[in-house]
């Protein structure tokens, strides 16, 4: 008799570690929406599983793109304080981004006259800065001229 009770709490032992084991079908679980929508905010409101989601989607081609193209996500994370705190916390970001502005001439033409507007640059740095984007052959376009018509594109360099 005790060595059937062993034998039975050792089977049932058995048995749940084995049930414990079973792998989980993932697209199974995600198929019932009260189960999905549960991952979903249990993710959403664990910081350390947020993270780590937000480290597999900044690496994943297809989410990114599906973030750029959805309007709300791209003010949200674009917006102006979210930009900022983006160039703060990552400069590495920063720099590359402000190395593709500054290869377009356009761009760097409404920023250093915004520069100037604001007093942060002066008449002469920034017709010193506008002849060096002219040797280099970038056209920053009408908006640096103002009133003045902008020939820059018609230049042959």
């Amino acid at each position: 008799m005790k060595n059937k009770f062993i034998l039975m709490v050792i089977a049932s032992a058995l048995l749940l570690m084995i049930s414990c084991n079973e792998a989980v079908n993932i697209d199974q679980v995600l198929t019932d929406e009260n189960t999905r929508n549960q991952v979903f905010n249990k993710i959403a409101t664990d910081h350390e599983m947020m993270t780590g989601f937000m480290e597999v989607m900044m690496k994943d081609n297809h989410a990114m793109m599906m973030m750029k193209g959805n309007p709300g996500m791209k003010d949200m994370m674009m917006g102006e304080s979210g930009m900022m705190q983006m160039m703060k916390d990552k400069p590495d970001v920063m720099h590359n981004m402000m190395g593709e502005m500054m290869k377009d001439g356009k761009m760097m033409g409404h920023m250093m006259k915004m520069m100037k507007d604001q007093g942060m640059m002066s008449e002469e740095c920034m017709e010193s800065c506008m002849k060096t984007m002219d040797d280099k052959g970038m056209s920053m376009g009408e908006m640096m001229n103002g009133d003045k018509e902008d020939d820059h594109d018609s230049h042959n360099h």
